[in-house]
Parts: C-alpha cells; sequence; structure tokens
C-alpha cells in the first residue's frame, strides 16, 4: 500500500482560493485533500422541494465548488474528501434517519460526493454526534465500497484512544468500515505514543494499516516543530501505518500574526513530503515528483 498524504483545505477564504488560481500553492505536497467544512442537512429534491427526503452531505463555503475546480485542474491524479462540520450538524440527525428509512440518506451523500466529483468523506466530529460516528460508518460503509469512495475519520484527542473517544464499538466499526484514521493535531504536540492508544491499551485494536500520524503547519503559535515533524513521519513509515495528515495546506507555515492564508511558505507539507521520498524502504511512497 501507498504511503499517503492527506492535509485540508479551507473553503471560506478568498485568500486561499485566489492563492490556488495563481499557481502559489504546492499541491504536489499531499496524495489527498479534506475540504472544510461540510455539513449534515436536509435533503429537499429539486422537483418536490418540500419534501424531506432525508438527510445529505453539503459543502456550503462560499469558494468551494472552485477549490474543486483548481485542484482538479492543477493536481488531477490527487484524491478529494468532503470534510465534515467539527460540530456535528446534523450527524446523529442523519444516523437517526438512516436508522429508520432504510438508509436513505446514505444514498442521498453517495449521490452528492458522485455528482462533485469527490472520492469520499472526512468525518471529523469533536462535539455533538461524536458517539454517533460508529453507527454512521457502518450505515456508509457497504455503499460507498461499492461506489469507490473512502471513509476517512479524524480523531480529535488522539491519546484517549477510540473506546473513549467513540464508544464501546468503535474498534471493530473502524477496522471493517474507515479507510483512515487521522491522529489530528491542532496543539502541535501530538506523538507517535498516540498511536499504542489506538493500537495496543486494550480494549483499542485498531488495525495500523488504517492509522496515520497528524501534525499542526497552520499558521499560528502551535506548529508541530519540522524536526519532530520529520520524526513522526519517518516512525510512521517504520511502523507501517497508513500515511500523515497534517492541517492545513492553505495557510501552511505563513508567517506568525499574519493574516490567515496569506504567504505560506508550505513547511510542514514540505517536511512530510520529502521524508517521506528520503525513506530507503518505500522511495516512491505514493507521493508525486
Amino acid at each position: 500500500m501507498a504511503f499517503e498524504l492527506a492535509t485540508w483545505y479551507d473553503t471560506w477564504n478568498e485568500t486561499g482560493l485566489e492563492n490556488l488560481v495563481q499557481a502559489k500553492v504546492s499541491l504536489n505536497y499531499a496524495t489527498r485533500y479534506n475540504l472544510a467544512f461540510g455539513i449534515f442537512e436536509v435533503y429537499h429534491p429539486g422537483i418536490r422541494p418540500w419534501e424531506n427526503k432525508g438527510y445529505t452531505l453539503t459543502l456550503n463555503g462560499e469558494y468551494a465548488s472552485a477549490v474543486i475546480a483548481q485542484i482538479r485542474k492543477q493536481a488531477p491524479g490527487v484524491l478529494i474528501y468532503a470534510g465534515t462540520d467539527p460540530g456535528g450538524t446534523g450527524l446523529s440527525d442523519t444516523v437517526a434517519d438512516n436508522r429508520q428509512n432504510n438508509n436513505r440518506s446514505t444514498a442521498n451523500i453517495v449521490a452528492y460526493l458522485q455528482g462533485q466529483g469527490l472520492n469520499g468523506i472526512a468525518i471529523d466530529a469533536e462535539e455533538t454526534g461524536m458517539s454517533d460516528v460508529p453507527e454512521l460508518v457502518t450505515q456508509l460503509g457497504p455503499s460507498f465500497k461499492k461506489a469507490g469512495l473512502g471513509i476517512a475519520v479524524s480523531a480529535p484527542w488522539p491519546d484517549r484512544g477510540p473506546t473513549s473517544l467513540y464508544g464501546p464499538n468503535a474498534v471493530t466499526v473502524f477496522n471493517q468500515n474507515v479507510d483512515a484514521i487521522e491522529l489530528q493535531d491542532y496543539s502541535g504536540s501530538g506523538l507517535p505514543a498516540d498511536v499504542k492508544a489506538w493500537t495496543e491499551i486494550k480494549p483499542a485494536g485498531i488495525k495500523p494499516a488504517i492509522l496515520m500520524g497528524g501534525v499542526c503547519s497552520e499558521a499560528s503559535d502551535v506548529q508541530t516543530p519540522l524536526a519532530t515533524v520529520a520524526a513522526w513521519t519517518t516512525f510512521a513509515l517504520q511502523k507501517q501505518l497508513r500515511g500523515m495528515f497534517s492541517w492545513r495546506l492553505d495557510n501552511d507555515w505563513g508567517p506568525p500574526g499574519g493574516k490567515e492564508d496569506v504567504d505560506p511558505t508550505f513547511q510542514g507539507a514540505k517536511t512530510l513530503y520529502d521524508t517521506v521520498l528520503s525513506f530507503p524502504k518505500i522511495p516512491s511512497a505514493g507521493v508525486r515528483n
């Protein structure tokens, strides 16, 4: 399996879009992009807009369509996932609708992703809905697999492990239905030690092949030091994890205190990329030259 490099890209910031349009963004540093952030909302068919036909996922950021178009134009081989709202908007309602109506919301979500030319979903629940994530991925799993779509779960506070975050069914359900679990890091302090909470410490038992290490590269005062980024990535390669994840490319290592998305230098993503490229056992590692 190729080593995956994933990062988020915002869909509300005009500067981030303009940087794409002007070809200032190094899109070759990642093999997958999660677009921030979509919401689960009531699906109203165009013919009968007054009817409730379950829920669907919508990327509601003002610049979402334009960002997708630019990424597809400049890096046609990468995967693009629709990210979900960290607040969990509509997630529990979607799960309940699926449960009560023969999984109809899953069908809506699949149709939406296919219609947008997207490759999967990145579930980032950090507030309401976390306990419903295992049931959601169980509902999505078979239909997504049939449609060739991927499922990623972005796990906040990764040192707590799967059961603490998502409940007693998380390990079995994630191993069966999830392609990638991203050990999120918004703090700059995520460490390889977090992996043990998912793979070794009982009742954990997540397959290492679906785990991704995580680093913070946002223009802020919590960036993961680049030496740590390189060491984390080397550890992930040695332990044969799925890959590495970073937050986020559109303002990756921009100047501290500057306006969001202005003059990012992409040092975080570049360090991930260069570390993978130089790793002797996986010379290409799924990344593109």
